[in-house]
């Protein structure tokens, strides 16, 4: 009896290990076992939080190669981010270790079969601030005539937060502004630059604020300059007058200002003088009109204006030329005959003449026959003027018939 449940037994045994085997096959045989290769990011746990990582750098994000192997429904669904790869820093220090282990974590049914790298480079830094005052760098100078006053920050001093290598170089914390075009007081919104001794920035630490608000006192030179006063005449005398002369007391007057201002200020004019309707000479008090921020050496001038029969100018061309005083039985001849008189005088007058209400005179008195250069001299109506005879002398020739 006992024979027999022994050879049951391992009858029993045999059957199970004989099907174990054949699901194994089956199932190798329908899902068999692969590999594959990729790539997956290694991520850094467990960091201190007074510590900061310095390599590797957050910029280049470090990865490892790895072959997995399993079956193929699984390997074929695989993702990277279905593989935990990680560097556990717990425990280390400010430094640099050489070794950290890359553990890599797939998932269950999956292994590893090979990665690289094994061990990565974990260089660490203690977290570290200081306080610093902000430093005013002004750019270029500032126009001509132009003073700059103290710069002033709200705030006056900021913190610079980071790895304790970067902020033991930062020695200075500064912001710049370029004065080559100011010229009143400037409030300005500036960036603050972490700099070494040498003036360089400091890179991969943190400023706070970042911004400053920066008041900057800018004031104009004030330069003196003497200048001639100029009357301001507005409208028109009655007919047939006109403005002769404007003249004003004093002439001549100091401007005091910024140099902007008064930069090519030739003239101070008065305030406008009506002499509209005027009959007469007028003499008026009047202020000057000046520049902002501009201040004269007199407030008010005194403005004289001549009121006479207005003037005109013109040129009366073909004027015959007449010779006097010849003798008894003398003939002459004239070269030039005409002559072009330029002449001046009140308009209406002016306006009423031409070349044959007038004439040029060579008077032939004493002179006997001969050739002779006389200057004409031209005869006028009262009241105008000669101003120029064109030519100026012309040839007369006396002869007895």
């Amino acid at each position: 009896m006992k024979r027999f449940l022994d050879e049951r037994t391992l009858y029993l045994l045999l059957s199970g290990a004989i099907a174990v085997v054949m699901w194994l096959y089956v199932a190798t045989a329908q899902n068999p076992l692969v590999s594959r290769s990729m790539k997956v990011d290694i991520q850094l746990h467990n960091l201190d939080p007074n510590e900061v990582v310095m390599r590797p750098s957050a910029r280049t994000p470090l990865q490892a190669t790895i072959r997995v192997q399993g079956p193929r429904s699984q390997v074929a669904l695989l993702t990277p981010k279905l593989v935990d790869a990680y560097a556990d820093l717990s425990g280390l220090g400010p430094g640099d270790h050489p070794e950290v282990p890359v553990i890599i974590t797939p998932p269950p049914d999956v292994r590893v079969a090979d990665q690289r790298p094994a061990s990565i480079l974990v260089v660490l830094d203690a977290l570290a601030s200081k306080r610093l005052p902000i430093e005013v760098s002004l750019l270029a100078a500032p126009p001509e005539g132009i003073t700059l006053g103290a710069a002033h920050t709200a705030p006056s001093v900021v913190v610079v937060n980071g790895p304790s290598r970067q902020v033991a170089q930062v020695r200075h914390a500064l912001v710049y502004f370029d004065t080559a075009a100011v010229r009143q007081q400037v409030v300005a919104s500036l960036q603050v630059a972490p700099v070494d001794a040498t003036g360089q920035a400091v890179t991969g630490v943190k400023v706070t604020p970042s911004n400053v608000n920066m008041t900057l006192a800018v004031r104009e030179a004030v330069i003196s300059k003497v200048v001639p006063v100029v009357p301001t005449l507005v409208g028109t005398p009655q007919p047939a007058l006109a403005v002769t002369s404007a003249t004003t007391v004093p002439g001549i007057v100091t401007l005091t200002g910024p140099s902007a201002a008064l930069t090519g200020v030739e003239n101070a004019a008065t305030a406008p003088v009506d002499v509209t309707g005027a009959h007469g000479d007028l003499v008026r008090r009047v202020a000057l009109q000046l520049p902002a921020a501009v201040s004269a050496s007199t407030r008010q001038v005194t403005v004289t204006v001549r009121v006479g029969r207005g003037l005109l100018s013109t040129v009366l061309r073909g004027v015959a030329v007449r010779v006097i005083g010849v003798p008894a039985g003398g003939a002459f001849r004239v070269m030039p005959d005409r002559v072009d008189v330029q002449v001046e005088g009140p308009q209406d007058l002016v306006r009423g003449l031409t070349a044959q209400s007038v004439t040029a005179e060579i008077s032939a008195a004493g002179r006997g026959p001969g050739q002779y250069t006389i200057s004409p001299r031209a005869v006028l109506p009262p009241g105008i003027r000669v101003l120029t005879v064109q030519p100026a002398q012309v040839v007369v020739i006396l002869s007895s018939l």
